[in-house]
């Protein structure tokens, strides 16, 4: 194992262990390895195939994972790339794409795509995709477009409350949904639809509907 007080570099590959007790600041980061940052990680781009423990902030312009990555603090991305796992505090990004399991407690963006598994208690954005793959809880989902169906037959997402422009759902759970223009497919199942236009498949179950102004 090879321990660091800090780390400040143009360029940081990691294939083995490393442990750095603050922070590390890079322009390009490569970690194959196990890496555990006792503080930031700052960098304009980090690839993580290995597994990364930060137990402060992480801030780049890129950020792709295709191992494990957890961030105990904020992380900061104008693109981040999931095709691992990744446990997260709060997010902001301005493109948040992930085809792995994503766990998370706030996640803020400009657009967000999941093809994979998430777990959030709050997921926010302008244009929103969701393709599950597997089951996925989200307490409360916001965003001017809303789109959620299923990749594979065992993909499901439970809400507490959906709100958005324009909604479109499908294999969803919800407690409450409220928007503009709803949509619901067969398999969505709501107890509250508040929205000026609803369009209900055969099959779905709505507990409630009101049409709003």
């Amino acid at each position: 194992m090879t321990a660091f007080d800090e780390i400040d570099a143009e360029q940081l590959d990691v294939s083995g262990v490393l442990t750095v007790e603050r922070g590390v600041r890079v322009d390009i980061a490569s970690f194959s390895g196990a890496v555990t940052a006792h503080g930031d990680l700052r960098c304009e781009s980090v690839e993580v195939s290995g597994a990364t423990e930060i137990s402060g902030d992480a801030t780049a312009n890129h950020i792709a994972v295709s191992g494990s990555l957890s961030v105990d603090g904020v992380t900061r991305a104008d693109e981040f790339e999931c095709s691992g796992s990744v446990h997260l505090e709060d997010v902001k990004a301005n493109q948040f794409e992930a085809t792995g399991a994503v766990t998370l407690t706030t996640l803020d963006a400009d657009a967000i795509r999941i093809q994979g598994a998430i777990e959030a208690e709050q997921v926010e954005a302008n244009e929103i995709g969701f393709d599950l793959v597997s089951d996925s809880v989200i307490s409360h989902l916001v965003g001017e477009s809303v789109v959620v169906t299923r990749h594979r037959p065992n993909g499901f997402l439970r809400a507490e409350f959906i709100e958005g422009d324009d909604v479109a759902l499908d294999y969803v759970d919800v407690g409450t949904v409220v928007g503009d223009q709803v949509s619901l497919g067969s398999n969505a199942s709501v107890e509250v639809v508040r929205a000026e236009e609803i369009d209900v498949a055969d099959g779905a179950t709505v507990g409630s509907m009101e049409r709003i102004e």
